[in-house]
């Protein structure tokens, strides 16, 4: 989705940022613009260096101050939120698009006896079965969603579902994908802690789905593995020990050399002043 457009609260942004040079200014700004149309941080300090259009000497000069505006690596929860609104309000106005569409469909003037028949005795069959609203049905079909959406709840601050924002009408059908993509229940859960912990407003469902996806990548990366080093390594470093060992050997030895000669000078000193001081027989 093409994002044309990024709200800038310039008081909150010039309060928040009056420690900053005019490098760091322009090299902020464009990192919260490519954040901004990717809909997502840089995945890794070298990316985020490209993005300002640093050299390597400002970068390890200014990284550490920008480092401090972001959160979790580069993740910036204002701009997370502000990009959970736009993806919610993007929805609703697509969902609504479709669906004024499909109201201006041209329908037939004099449908068939036949077709109407038909459909009414489909729609009071329908009746006679029963039918529940979406959110029960969800209930009723998928009881790890109903469990994932009650834990979601909980750890939102929310553990009364009748009191959770009306923003959330479609947390069941939420659910149901998250259980769908292998969500983890308990990353799930951590991470809605870790948003309520720094937020007390609760955020748009959108929010919380980009939080879990990012740590659902996170996850799925292998971990570093650590060099060991080789024989040979381990015999250069050997070598070089022991041959800074007998360097300092050899210092100490030259040292106490040449402290024995001063010594032995200031002996011949002492043996011969008596002499040239000596007073006159005169």
């Amino acid at each position: 989705m093409k994002r044309h457009w990024m709200p800038l609260y310039i008081a909150d942004y010039l309060a928040g940022t009056a420690h900053l040079t005019t490098v760091e200014h322009g090299a902020y700004l464009l990192l919260l613009m490519h954040y901004w149309i990717k809909g997502e941080p840089p995945a890794s300090d070298d990316i985020a260096r490209r993005v300002t259009r640093m050299t390597n000497r400002q970068w390890a000069k200014s990284s550490t101050v920008l480092k401090s505006l972001f959160c979790d690596g580069w993740r910036h929860d204002v701009l997370d939120l502000e990009l959970a609104k736009v993806i919610e309000k993007s929805t609703i106005a697509s969902a609504n698009a479709r669906k004024s569409h499909a109201d201006r469909k041209p329908r037939p003037l004099h449908p068939q006896e036949t077709n109407t028949h038909h459909n009414q005795n489909h729609n009071d069959s329908d009746v006679v079965k029963g039918s529940d609203p979406p959110d029960l049905k969800l209930s009723s079909e998928s009881p790890e969603a109903e469990r994932l959406a009650q834990a979601f709840l909980s750890a939102a601050g929310f553990p009364d579902r009748s009191r959770a924002p009306p923003g959330w009408y479609n947390l069941l059908d939420r659910a149901g994908l998250w259980a769908k993509s292998a969500y983890a229940a308990n990353m799930i859960i951590q991470e809605t802690r870790q948003i309520t912990a720094r937020s007390s407003s609760p955020k748009p469902l959108a929010y919380y789905e980009k939080v879990f996806a990012t740590a659902f990548a996170r996850l799925q990366q292998p971990l570093p593995t650590v060099p060991t080093p080789s024989a040979e390594t381990a015999y250069v470093r050997r070598r070089s020990n022991q041959r800074q060992s007998i360097r300092e050997v050899l210092d100490a030895r030259i040292a106490a050399a040449e402290q024995q000669d001063k010594s032995v000078r200031c002996d011949e000193v002492r043996e011969v002043t008596p002499r040239l001081v000596q007073p006159s027989g005169d």
